[in-house]
C-alpha cells in the first residue's frame, strides 16, 4: 500500500465522511486503513473481532498476527501482561505499543461510552506512523462508537463475556474460537450450572432492565448477568442454586409481572445454547398453557415442549381423549362452557373453590356444571386417571394452537 501524501485536513474529512455515509464498519474500516496508510482491526472487550482491514498487502499481516482469524489466548495474555492493555483500557489518549511476538509496532485506542469500554481500535505500524495520526485515531475512535451506537451493538458490550455468551447462542464464533477467547479473558464459569431467564412484562415501558441487572448483581454477585432477547439471562452455579437463592430473586422482582425460567444442569459453557433454547421452550409452553405461577422449570414442562415439537409433523387433537371432542361439540350446539369448567376444575387442583375463583363465578354453579358433565357424558371425575387423561388431552389441545 502506498502512503498517503494528503493533508490532515484532507484525510479527517475523508473519516467523517466515511461515518456519513452509513455503510457499516467493515466499510469504514477499510477506508481508515486506507487513510491511516496501515491496517486496522477493531475487537470488542471479550476478544471478538468486530472488523479487520481487507485492502491490498493486509492479508498478510493478518496471517501472522491473527492465523487463527481471532485473538489467541496465550498472545492476548503476553499482551496483557505487559501492561499495554491496562493502559488501553484506562487512557483516553493513544497508546503505543509493541508485540512481543511480532516485528510491529501498533497504535491502540479505546472506544468508549457512558458505560464504559466497548471497543478497542488497533493501527499495526506496516508504514511508519506520522505525528498526526494519533489525533486522527482519536477520530476514528469516535467514529467507530457513533457506528456501533446506530447498529445498536454497544449496550452490554462492556461486560466481557458478554459477546462471549452472544455468539454460542447465536452460533457465530466457532467453538475453537469461543474457547480461546475465554481462556484469554480468563473467564471462570462454574462446573455445573444452570441458567434462568426471566422475562420482564412492562407495559408502561419504564422498566430499566439495566437497573434490574445491577440490582440483581449486588444481591447474587456469584453470577454471571446479560440483557438479551429484551430478558434477564442468568448464569449460576449449581451449588449456589438453591431455594434461598430463587427466594432472593423472585423478591427482587417482587413488584413486577415476570416469568422465570430454569434450565437442566449443564457442564460446558458451550452448551449455553441449549440452555437458552428451553429457556424459549419454557416462554412458549407458559403462554399456551396460561400457568399462573412465576417460576417453572424446564424439567416441568419438557412433556409439553415435546408435544409442541410433535404438533409441527402430526395433529395432537388425533391423541386427545374423543370424549373432549364431544363435549365440545355440545358446547357449540348449546352455548355452554363446559370445557372451560372442566378444564379451570383440573388444572386448580380438582379444588372446586379455586376452580370458581379463577372462572369468576359462585362455586354452587361450577359445581352444577361439573355435575352436568358426569351425568351428561357418563364420567366419573372422582378417578385419578381418567382426570390426568382428560387434563393431560386439555394441554395437547392447547399446544396443538
Amino acid at each position: 500500500m502506498s502512503v498517503n501524501n494528503e493533508t490532515y485536513s484532507e484525510r479527517k474529512d475523508k473519516i467523517l465522511n466515511a461515518l456519513i455515509d452509513r455503510r457499516g464498519l467493515q466499510h469504514f474500516t477499510d477506508l481508515a486503513a486506507e487513510v491511516m496508510s496501515n491496517p486496522i482491526f477493531i475487537y470488542d472487550v471479550s476478544g471478538k473481532i468486530l472488523a479487520k482491514s481487507q485492502i491490498n498487502g493486509h492479508q498478510e499481516i493478518w496471517e501472522e498476527l491473527l492465523p487463527q482469524g481471532y485473538l489467541n489466548a496465550e498472545k492476548a495474555i503476553i499482551t496483557e501482561n505487559s501492561g499495554v492493555m491496562k493502559k488501553l483500557m484506562e487512557e483516553d489518549t493513544p497508546v503505543l505499543g509493541k508485540f512481543s511476538y511480532s516485528q510491529f509496532r501498533f497504535l491502540g485506542c479505546r472506544v468508549r461510552d457512558k458505560h464504559g469500554v466497548v471497543a478497542i481500535v488497533t493501527i499495526i505500524e506496516k508504514e511508519a506512523l506520522r505525528s498526526e495520526d494519533s489525533d486522527l485515531l482519536v477520530i476514528v475512535c469516535k467514529s467507530v462508537l457513533f457506528e456501533l451506537l446506530y447498529q445498536e451493538r454497544t449496550a452490554m458490550q462492556t461486560i466481557p463475556y458478554f459477546r462471549v455468551l452472544k455468539d454460542i447462542i447465536e452460533e457465530t464464533a466457532s467453538i475453537s474460537e469461543i474457547r480461546e477467547r475465554c481462556r484469554a479473558l480468563r473467564l471462570d464459569f462454574p462446573e455445573s450450572m444452570r441458567l434462568l431467564g426471566i422475562k420482564i412484562y412492562d407495559n408502561n415501558n419504564t422498566l430499566s432492565l439495566f437497573f434490574l441487572r445491577e440490582t440483581l448483581l449486588a444481591s447474587v454477585p456469584s453470577c454471571h448477568c446479560i440483557i438479551y432477547d429484551e430478558s434477564l439471562i442468568m448464569i449460576i452455579s449449581e451449588k449456589h442454586f438453591s431455594q434461598s437463592f430463587l427466594s432472593i430473586v423472585q423478591d427482587i422482582f417482587s413488584n413486577y409481572e415476570i416469568r422465570i425460567g430454569v434450565s437442566t444442569r449443564f457442564t460446558d459453557i458451550l452448551d449455553v445454547k441449549n440452555a437458552f433454547q428451553q429457556m424459549q421452550a419454557i416462554q412458549s409452553v407458559y403462554q399456551k398453557l396460561n400457568l399462573e405461577k412465576p417460576l417453572t422449570f424446564y424439567e416441568d414442562i419438557l412433556l409439553y415442549h415435546f408435544m409442541e415439537l410433535a404438533s409441527k409433523e402430526h395433529d395432537l387433537n388425533k391423541f386427545c381423549l374423543p370424549i373432549l371432542k364431544k363435549i365440545e361439540e355440545y358446547d357449540n350446539v348449546n352455548g355452554t362452557l363446559l370445557k372451560e369448567s372442566l378444564e379451570a376444575y383440573l388444572e386448580s387442583g380438582r379444588n372446586i373453590q379455586k376452580a370458581a375463583e379463577r372462572l369468576y363465578m359462585h362455586k354452587n354453579t361450577l359445581y352444577y356444571r361439573l355435575k352436568r358433565i358426569e351425568d351428561f357424558f357418563n364420567l366419573d371425575l372422582n378417578d385419578e386417571n381418567l382426570c390426568f387423561n382428560l387434563q393431560f388431552s386439555l394441554r395437547m389441545k392447547r399446544m396443538a394452537r
